[in-house]
């Protein structure tokens, strides 16, 4: 049996905590459940970060990495994928929420159109 592709759902994170535990909580209940999560903290303002690690908790396959400046969602989103580990990249931004089956349906679609590229 082939395991299923690594997904590296990637999170630009800078000042979204009223969105967030959505965000998060539409991600644990993904039914695809082959996934790391890629969080970058793109804020120098730290008040925020427990908030973050602590909605993050209980997700395993994790990373949280600190700017030392900002750097805006797009360098953020490069520096996620430069730590991913994935085969296949999602974006997600801190104040999306998804629908439950939405990693399932995409993977599905891109591997029966031989696509290596959806949005």
């Amino acid at each position: 049996m082939s395991k299923k592709p690594l997904v590296s759902v990637i999170i630009p994170y800078h000042k979204k905590k009223n969105f967030f535990t959505l965000t998060i909580d539409s991600i644990k209940k993904q039914s695809f459940k082959n996934f790391e999560v890629i969080l970058i903290y793109d804020d120098t303002d730290l008040s925020e970060l427990s908030f973050v690690k602590k909605k993050l908790s209980k997700i395993k396959n994790k990373k949280i990495l600190l700017n030392k400046q900002i750097l805006g969602p797009g360098f953020s989103r490069n520096k996620g994928i430069s730590k991913s580990r994935g085969t296949y990249i999602a974006f997600c931004d801190a104040d999306d929420i998804w629908y439950k089956d939405k990693l399932k349906y995409q993977l599905k679609f891109m591997k029966e159109n031989k696509l290596i590229f959806s949005h």
